[in-house]
């Protein structure tokens, strides 16, 4: 910029992106309104250097609430540049609503990896507290993915594009044999400009149909290109949200490329084997026998299709009693609470699995029924919360030690969180500023996950911290709790049901998991004797 223009950048209002009124029609850039440097300036300290090619020296800025402290020439080179300190430094009430230095961080990254991801023909270098993260040279896309993504993310991608006389579309999608639990690695790009839109998201995982599970999500990166026009982009104040003329056909045209992508892609699954295993097994087809017994059709009358009392069995139904009851107490503070109560009981109690998701037990006086998910996420977030304020957690050290490649922003908060890991019983090594060695892992952790477990638990933690801005230690057991936790889906042996529950009634708030869903409830005999319409 010119010596004038550097100066009036920083008055409101002031834009270099409009000279006609018919421009607001074509808006290309990522802002127009003249609200940012002046925006930044009232409430921090500023520092602009600036040069044109025609002009031998630049020009040096120095402002603060908004007032020109310093404007001198300065030899620097072609181009312009923005150094912002102590930010609210002048109003501190608003600096104390700042999130934790990490919360912060993670903002300004996320920022910084939407801008390089837009623009791989832009050279990009990211400093944090004066240790370079990155240094992203100019190029191709799928290489300037390649150096701000997980490799595992990159590795899955699959590349597609499809054009009309109405929008294009263009970048990657990942396969569907790779899908996370949480909405992570998404990104849309319109017209270069960073955007979010549910329901563009959710025409790209409609694309996938069955091909995925509910409750899973696809990574992809997609820029899409879109006569101005039709966008109004002025609906949101960072302009993330915009609106579409016709986002009915915008809609139908991604979840059509998408579709059409993974159509045109051999998706077979393929399993790769590491080269230094010696001792690898085939799998191994066993015919199934038929049962004597058509297990479609029963008889009220089968004799053997009554259930067996247990042949070993050290726990009674008036162990549990003692803990149960339905009827809550009056206490608003106490309302779905399971009261203490001691009922006499049979010596042996029914227990069973239905649908690898329910536990139901057969009690004196109904049937109690539990969340297995939901059950053991809460004892494991109680045994984490105290093992994350000690230092005597039991690791298994691993005979082969697990490498695993991190990206930055991953890297940086699992430096961050290594005290806290370590006390639940992980064993880390930090090799370089990406990757990590896992020398050991908690007893309970599922063996040979421990790279996709390690990976979970940061994704988990990032999003607990941007939803709930919970405390260090509680979304540090949080996330491991939902991580590790038996799930849906997971058939139980009757030993490991029996160990569930008793764990579930030692915790110090049995009834609910960490996020506040019920663990358990009991449908009492006269509840199901009105169902029946039985004694009326």
């Amino acid at each position: 910029m010119s010596p004038e223009d550097a100066e009036i950048c920083f008055l409101r209002h002031s834009t270099s992106k409009i000279s006609t009124g018919e421009d607001l029609e074509h808006i290309i850039t990522f802002g127009f309104r003249g609200e940012a440097l002046a925006s930044i300036s009232a409430v921090a300290q500023v520092e602009l250097k600036t040069r044109t090619d025609e002009d031998e020296l630049g020009t040096y800025i120095r402002i603060e609430d908004n007032k020109v402290l310093e404007k001198s020439p300065l030899p620097c080179d072609r181009g312009t540049s923005v150094a912002v300190k102590n930010l609210f430094f002048n109003t501190p009430a608003r600096r104390n609503f700042l999130k934790s230095e990490q919360t912060e961080f993670k903002h300004i990254y996320d920022t910084f990896v939407r801008m390089a991801i837009s623009h791989p023909e832009v050279k990009f270098v990211f400093y944090n507290n004066s240790e370079l993260l990155h240094n992203l040279e100019k190029t191709e896309l799928i290489t300037r993915l390649t150096e701000l993504l997980s490799p595992s993310v990159v590795n899955n991608l699959i590349p597609f594009s499809k054009s009309t006389p109405y929008i294009n579309i263009s970048g990657f999608i990942s396969k569907p044999g790779f899908v996370k639990k949480i909405r992570q690695e998404q990104f849309i790009f319109l017209n270069r400009r960073y955007i979010i839109n549910k329901n563009l998201n959710f025409a790209v995982y409609s694309a996938y149909d069955d091909l995925i599970e509910k409750g899973n999500y696809p990574s992809f990166v997609l820029f899409l290109e879109i006569d101005p026009r039709k966008v109004d982009v002025n609906v949101h104040p960072s302009k993330l949200e915009v609106k579409f003329e016709e986002e009915g056909v915008v809609f139908g045209f991604i979840k059509s490329a998408v579709r059409d992508a993974l159509k045109s892609t051999d998706l077979t699954f393929n399993v790769g084997f590491d080269k230094s295993v010696s001792n690898i097994h085939t799998l191994e087809h066993k015919t199934v026998e038929k049962p004597e017994k058509d297990f479609t059709k029963f008889s009220f009358h089968d004799e053997s299709s009554s259930v067996r009392k247990p042949a070993e069995s050290n726990f009674r139904t008036s162990d549990w009693n003692e803990f149960f009851t339905s009827t809550p107490k009056k206490d608003d503070k106490e309302i779905g609470k399971i009261e203490f109560h001691h009922r006499p009981s049979e010596e042996y109690f029914h227990i069973w699995q239905f649908n690898n998701k329910y536990l139901f037990c057969q009690l004196e006086n109904g049937i109690m029924i539990i969340d297995q998910h939901a059950a053991h996420e809460r004892i494991l977030y109680e045994r984490y919360l105290k093992l994350v304020d000690s230092k005597g957690a039991i690791t298994q050290q691993l005979l082969l030690p697990v490498v695993v490649k991190l990206s930055k922003i991953d890297f940086q908060l699992l430096l961050s969180l290594k005290k806290e890991f370590e006390n639940i019983g992980f064993r880390l090594n930090f090799i370089n500023d990406e990757e990590v060695e896992i020398l050991g892992v908690p007893p309970d952790l599922r063996s040979g996950l421990e790279s996709t477990i390690l990976e979970e638990l940061l994704a988990q933690y990032k999003e607990y911290e941007m939803k709930f801005n919970l405390e260090k230690r509680d979304n540090i057991a949080k996330s491991f709790a939902c991580k590790n936790a038996i799930k849906t889906g997971d058939p139980l042996k009757k030993e490991e049901m029996l160990n569930l529950i008793d764990e579930l009634f030692l915790c110090e708030t049995p009834y609910v998991c960490p996020h506040g869903r019920p663990t358990a409830t009991i449908i009492k005999t006269e509840e199901l004797d009105k169902i029946f319409a039985r004694g009326m």
